[in-house]
């Protein structure tokens, strides 16, 4: 494409334009070193501040600062675009809008196409003209609007220019049928219980048809009535009239087999229509009761036409060129930056020159910026080695630093890597860490290494720094300072996790002698918690004093949380501690304090205690060891018996039994039972049972039916069991009428029956039982068997068993509820 127009300010070849005029310099940098940054003292600021290294460890040998001549070309697509829409009456047009006939309209906007694109490049070209008109400065879009529109109006062929057309749902009669009814004008009676029956339930009976009365008798009875005179006696009757009630049943006055005309409806089943008021037909829905709608194609207006335009659009498109002779360096900066990247570091960038192409039917506009690229070329030494670098733009971005930074670097991390080879040998229980400290310290020094370690864990796409140093050193880094963190985690691990679990065990052995197995266990594990929170303390002040400062700590603890490089000493610190702890409040037998009594219900398991036998008087009999078992004294109680049973009395070996299966009369200080405690306790109480049953004894009786209902060395059998139980109670047992509430109130392989319950609470509350009385009072508290609750019925019975002594009924006293 050749252009037919050019103006230029300024010639300049380049090998993507062959048809300007190729003369590429190469100019040195004519400005003061005062106004223009350094790239040694760019290079020396990066070395201060991301590494430990010292700026006079980089030597400059020599410099070069060159301004390079590269070129800019904007190229600026120009499209006609032919518009046409469809328009009615309501259309208003401008001043310059022109008014046509119908097949005109289309062929006169396209006649358009040329002259507007001509007047969009000749508006384009002033513009790129003025002062300070960016190179940029053009957006995509529209550029030049339409001048005219050429239009056209008909008359509107469906409403024939009336703007209204006919309804097609009335045909313009502005009602139709009503939809609720569908013109019956009655609809079925929705009032609850017809739903179109025309009658209803009777309000009087419920709908039975019947109802009930309470009938009044008055009885006239004789009575008899005794006297005595003279050691003779006398009756004689008198009468008298008594009131006697019962309930008659009889068919309601009110209604006909329970059902009465409904009110709504008055029988018939049906009620007028409330859509349409019992008329049949409602206003239209379609055109709300006008019979007419109004004409879509022309919205109304009763005509529709066309109107067309032409507007002109722009497409702007940049690129850079450079001279044939242009360095390596400056093409591969060209490559690395795109065209607005390089434009905004770019100096002295300035118009050269504006071409139209085709003037007749102008679609390409091109404009030529002439600008210059500040380059500048360093060699220094570093390390005695020599380094080539190169930075480029205003604000001297790097295009290569010859890994002078990296081979910095390279020796710490290379001291680091031995380091962590070397302890790879030290054993699996080795737990020194400094050897491992120094190294780190020096490679974390270097705030570069962390910057680059952060934003590969993060996942970027290129990691921080990438213009300093390479990917491979990168992962590198990575590696080596991971792994040097996951040694000091887990050798720190080593010296601490036996001290963690120790203790952790030793707080829960002590809560266990005070509290029991939940409270150990619950203490044990908060302990636990508590040694790790001790570990990341040590973790961090090790690497405080390693690196030189708690920030320092914090980030690498940080690092090493995002490469999971502490879970191993994580595992090593709470694994074992958490097991011995749960396992020692397993294997810890269930403690109760000391002063707390054991439970009174007999279904629990009394505590047992070392069996110290008291004195026996010599007078002892059966009948004298029940009388102390009832009056609490159960201690002696066991002494008599047992004396008894080894003289074999038959009559001792059913309370004998009862007191050896439920661990009563154990004296000393009070221990929860052991599974094989209560099992040997069952064990030796059976023979017991046994022999005393032989003489139907009800303790023996309470105990076989105990030991039947919770299978203890019995098959479970509940029905039987309950049915020793209540040949005991009935032989005036206390232990078996309370037990027999117990089961039944807690529905205990039976249905819970509150009544039956309260029957033999109630009798073993009359046996003197304060327990039992306190039993009663909660029923009545919480209304079981009741019709409601009997908070002051509860309230008097707990004060009766309070008085008796009884622990539960005094707190509840006290408290004012259970």
């Amino acid at each position: 494409m050749n252009p037919s127009t050019e103006t230029a300010t300024d010639t300049q070849g380049s090998e993507d334009m062959p048809q300007a005029s190729a003369t590429a310099v190469t100019a040195p940098l004519k400005l003061d070193k005062e106004e223009i940054p350094s790239v040694l003292g760019k290079l020396r600021t990066l070395v201060q501040d991301k590494t430990r290294f010292a700026p006079q460890d980089i030597t400059p040998l020599g410099e070069e600062d060159v301004l390079q001549d590269f070129s800019l070309q904007a190229n600026y697509a120009l499209d006609a675009r032919f518009e046409q829409r469809v328009i009615n009456g309501y259309f208003a047009p401008s001043g310059n809008d022109c008014h046509c006939g119908s097949h005109e309209v289309g062929a006169l906007a396209h006649a358009q196409e040329k002259e507007r694109l001509r007047c969009a490049a000749g508006k384009l070209d002033n513009a790129l003209r003025q002062p300070g008109h960016a190179y940029n400065g053009v957006e995509a879009g529209v550029y030049l609007p339409h001048a005219v529109k050429y239009w056209h109006l008909d008359t509107c062929s469906a409403c024939t220019g009336k703007g209204r057309i006919g309804c097609h749902t009335c045909h313009g009669s502005t009602t139709e049928t009503c939809w609720n009814c569908h013109g019956g004008r009655t609809v079925s009676c929705d009032a609850y219980g017809c739903y179109g029956s025309g009658k209803v339930s009777c309000s009087y009976c419920s709908g039975n048809g019947t109802v009930a009365e309470q009938v009044t008798d008055y009885v006239t009875v004789q009575v008899p009535t005794t006297t005595c005179s003279n050691g003779s006696s006398h009756t004689s009757y008198h009468s008298e009239t008594r009131t006697q009630y019962r309930t008659e049943h009889r068919n309601c006055y009110h209604c006909s087999f329970g059902k009465v005309s409904c009110n709504s409806c008055h029988g018939s089943g049906n009620i007028n229509c409330g859509t349409c008021r019992a008329s049949g037909s409602v206003t239209c829905r379609t055109c709300s009761g006008v019979g007419d709608l109004r004409c879509n194609p022309c919205d109304g207006s009763g005509k529709v036409g066309k109107a067309a335009w032409v507007d002109v659009h722009v497409a702007p498109g940049y690129s850079v060129s450079l001279p044939k002779q242009a360095p390596d360096d400056a093409r591969r900066i060209r490559d690395k930056e795109s065209v607005h990247s390089l434009a905004a570091i770019a100096s002295n960038l300035a118009l050269a020159k504006v071409s139209i192409y085709n003037e007749d039917q102008p679609q390409e506009v091109d404009a030529l910026y002439a600008a210059k690229l500040r380059i500048v070329r360093l060699d220094a030494a570093c390390n005695a080695e020599k380094h080539h670098l190169v930075a480029y733009g205003t604000d001297l971005r790097w295009l290569t630093l010859d890994d002078i930074v990296e081979k910095l670097l390279r020796g710490d991390l290379k001291a680091l890597s031995d380091a962590l080879a070397g302890s790879a040998d030290d054993g699996l229980f080795s737990a020194h860490v400094q050897g491992l400290l120094t190294p780190l310290r020096d490679v974390a020094a270097s705030e570069l290494n962390a910057d680059v370690i952060e934003s590969v864990l993060s996942g970027e796409a290129d990691h921080a720094h990438i213009d300093v140093v390479s990917a491979d050193y990168a992962q590198n880094v990575r590696t080596c300072v991971l792994g040097a963190l996951r040694q000091v985690y887990t050798r720190l691990a080593k010296q601490f996790w036996w001290k963690s679990a120790l203790v952790a065990l030793a707080a829960a052995i002590a809560t266990w002698y005070f509290a029991g197995r939940g409270a150990a266990a619950v203490t044990g594990l908060l302990v636990t918690g508590i040694g790790y929170w001790l570990f990341n303390r040590k973790v961090k002040t090790v690497l405080s004093e390693a690196l030189g400062g708690e920030q320092q700590a914090e980030r690498a603890m940080r690092i090493a949380g995002k490469g999971r490089r502490n879970q191993l000493a994580q595992v090593l610190i709470l694994a074992p501690a958490s097991l011995a702890v749960l396992a020692a409040s397993y294997g810890l037998p269930a403690r109760v304090r000391p002063f707390s009594a054991p439970p009174q219900a007999a279904m629990a398991s009394a505590p047992v205690a070392p069996h110290a036998p008291a004195a026996v008087p010599q007078d002892a009999s059966t009948p004298k060891a029940i009388k102390l078992y009832e009056n609490g004294d159960k201690v002696q109680a066991l002494a008599m018996l047992e004396s008894l049973v080894g003289k074999g009395d038959a009559g001792a070996y059913g309370l004998y039994g009862w007191m050896l299966l439920m661990g009563e009369g154990q004296s000393g200080p009070a221990v929860a039972p052991t599974a094989q405690q209560r099992q040997a306790r069952q064990v030796a109480a059976k023979p017991l049972v046994g022999k005393g049953l032989l003489k139907n004894d009800s303790y023996a009786l309470t105990a076989k039916g105990v030991m039947l209902a919770e299978g203890w060395q019995e098959p479970r059998n509940m029905a039987r069991g309950l049915d020793l139980l209540k040949q005991a109670a009935n032989k005036g047992n206390a232990q078996a009428m309370h037990l027999l509430g117990l089961y039944h109130v807690r529905g205990y392989q039976i249905p819970v029956n509150h009544k039956e319950a309260r029957k033999w609470f109630t009798q073993a509350a009359d046996k003197g039982s304060a327990g039992d009385i306190y039993n009663l009072g909660l029923m009545d508290w919480e209304g079981a068997g009741l019709k409601r609750p009997d908070r002051a019925s509860a309230m008097q019975r707990w004060k009766i068993a309070a008085a008796m002594g009884e622990e539960r009924a005094i707190k509840a006293v006290a408290q004012g509820q259970p």
